[in-house]
């Protein structure tokens, strides 16, 4: 696309000078470069803040947590060989129910 630089805006319609060098809203509203730091003119920066970090390390450590509750599994297991195991029907039922209707609302 080539712009015509003889077009003539009205007033109010005139166009800013756009100048090489780049800010962004944090500067503007500091009044001074994020985090200390001068980029080069015409260089993009970004800045992460350490929330980033704290993602990370949680996600590491629920990576590390066995999806199935092996101690609870052989109580269980063991109620049910000893026919002691008596599961409460409403309870069974209420989490039936509770768990198709957050199906049909996610979908």
């Amino acid at each position: 696309m080539k712009i015509d630089p003889k077009v003539q805006f009205s007033n109010e319609a005139q166009p800013e000078r756009v100048s090489g060098k780049r800010t962004n809203e944090a500067q503007l509203k500091a009044g001074s470069p994020a985090a200390g730091l001068t980029p080069a003119n015409g260089e993009d920066t970004v800045s992460l803040s350490g929330a980033h970090g704290e993602v990370q390390r949680l996600t590491s450590a629920v990576s590390q947590v066995p999806d199935v509750r092996t101690q609870r599994i052989a109580a269980l297991q063991g109620k049910v060989r000893s026919g002691n195991f008596q599961p409460d029907s409403q309870k069974i039922a209420d989490a039936v129910i509770a768990e198709q209707t957050a199906r049909k609302f996610k979908a």
